[in-house]
């Protein structure tokens, strides 16, 4: 384990031990104050020397906001901040620095967005996004350039996410259900879930290791099958990792109550209250009201392991994983971001998070595959009734070729050198893309049959 290893989760443990006396705080301004100081400080212990790219990016979007036409704030605010993230990647080599850099980047990017949306509805017209507006009244004023810098820099969900809206942030200060929900019982049973990932996490490492991709003999003992089949414990140590480290990322959102909302609000990942708005105000404003409601912690989910596991389509697997951060590239890139047909919303949003996870080629490989991948699931149920009493047979032919491919695609996520990915996916001749190039074959001829 590096120093950088030890600096990361020693923070994170730290941030976890420090909600309960977070939460004390009564004064929204100290509590603001506190947060912003002490997520500051993780940014100079974890950055280090790196610290200035987060205040170029941070200062950028600040003039950005602050000054420009409310009608493409969010355009020019995402083309800035996500060209400086591709200068970045090739720059920065420490995982810990990217990782903070994309926190603050979903946030900055996404209170753009958020501003462009009241413009949007106090000029009467109608949005080009789906999202509910209707909590727009009671959007926060235009935040002030302090405002900003608290918003990127507080240390609850700098670490890793999970992305949550200025709106949400704002709440926090606002109202006092983090005093009224279960939090401590559900950060221990959060790091209770973390630590079996960790165990699980290091007994399959030590007889699966990821390093044997690496290896000549790994290409000239194994076979192409065998190939394949060692990218199930890859894939399961992909998903333990980062569930982990989400879960420990989430734990400091609850130890200090952030995030908390009435059940009955249906608070959605990433969005926050969902329904009942006009409730949200009456609870916020009178605590009888609000001590006997039931809260949730929804709007922090992270991941939907039934969907995740079952599926049966990739994109219910999708939206299952990383759910904020889903929300958060759907809501404002694929819907809001520009106006054509949804296969080339769908590309765009594709291409926007190869370039916010690594613009590399394995992440080329997987954005470019799942593209095609999802639209060929949507051909396939239009040109056949996968609803009808075919329904499961489908569902499980969905879900064994869904399988298919995320083991296809899992040394994309767990080689970093695109050399050895090469080599990985020439030594399994290109398999998966072949069957997906014969779909797509198979697919323009049914319709052109059934068209005629």
């Amino acid at each position: 384990m590096y120093g950088s290893d030890v600096v990361y989760y020693i923070s994170l443990v730290i941030c976890i031990s420090l909600g309960s006396c977070y939460k004390k705080i009564n004064n929204n301004e100290m509590k603001k104050n506190y947060g912003t100081g002490l997520g500051l400080l993780l940014v100079c212990l974890i950055c280090g020397t790196s610290i200035y790219h987060t205040v170029l990016m941070v200062w950028g979007n600040i003039v950005i906001i602050k000054c420009c036409d409310r009608r493409y704030l969010h355009q020019i605010s995402m083309a800035y901040t996500w060209l400086y993230l591709l200068y970045l990647h090739s720059y920065v080599i420490n995982d810990y620095v990217i990782w903070i850099h994309q926190s603050m980047a979903l946030k900055l990017v996404g209170l753009a967005f958020e501003m462009n949306a009241v413009h949007v509805k106090a000029e009467g017209k109608s949005p080009v996004s789906k999202i509910n507006l209707r909590d727009m009244d009671n959007t926060p004023p235009d935040p002030s350039a302090a405002d900003i810098i608290a918003y990127a820099f507080y240390f609850i969900g700098i670490h890793r996410g999970p992305y949550y809206r200025y709106k949400i942030f704002n709440d926090h200060f606002q109202n006092t259900f983090g005093l009224l929900g279960d939090c401590r019982i559900i950060t221990e049973q959060k790091l209770k879930k973390a630590l079996v990932c960790v165990m699980g996490y290091i007994i399959i490492s030590k007889n699966y290791s990821p390093e044997l991709y690496y290896k000549d003999i790994f290409y000239t003992t194994y076979g192409a099958d065998s190939r394949y089949l060692y990218n199930i414990p890859q894939l399961v140590l992909n998903v333990l990792e980062y569930e982990a480290i989400m879960m420990l990322s989430t734990s400091v959102f609850t130890e200090t109550g952030f995030g908390v909302y009435p059940a009955k609000c249906q608070p959605i990942p990433g969005y926050g209250p969902s329904a009942q708005f006009s409730f949200l105000t009456l609870a916020s404003a009178s605590p009888d009201i609000a001590i006997e409601e039931e809260y949730n912690f929804s709007m922090l989910k992270c991941f939907d392991n039934e969907r995740l596991i079952l599926g049966p389509k990739m994109r219910m697997t999708m939206r299952a994983f990383d759910m904020p951060t889903r929300f958060w590239f759907w809501a404002y890139v694929q819907k809001s971001f520009i106006k054509s047909n949804k296969e080339v919303r769908s590309a765009f949003s594709f291409l926007a998070w190869t370039v916010w996870y690594g613009p590399t080629i394995p992440k080329f490989i997987i954005s470019s595959t799942l593209w095609v991948y999802v639209h060929l699931e949507e051909e396939y149920s239009i040109l056949y009734n996968t609803s009808g009493p075919m329904k499961l047979p489908w569902d499980i032919g969905f879900s064994i070729m869904r399988m298919f491919c995320l083991l296809y695609l899992t040394p994309c996520f767990t080689v970093k050198d695109t050399r050895i990915v090469l080599r990985y996916y020439n030594s399994i001749f290109w398999v998966f893309h072949f069957i997906l190039l014969l779909m797509m074959i198979l697919s323009i001829i049914l319709y052109k049959t059934k068209r005629d």
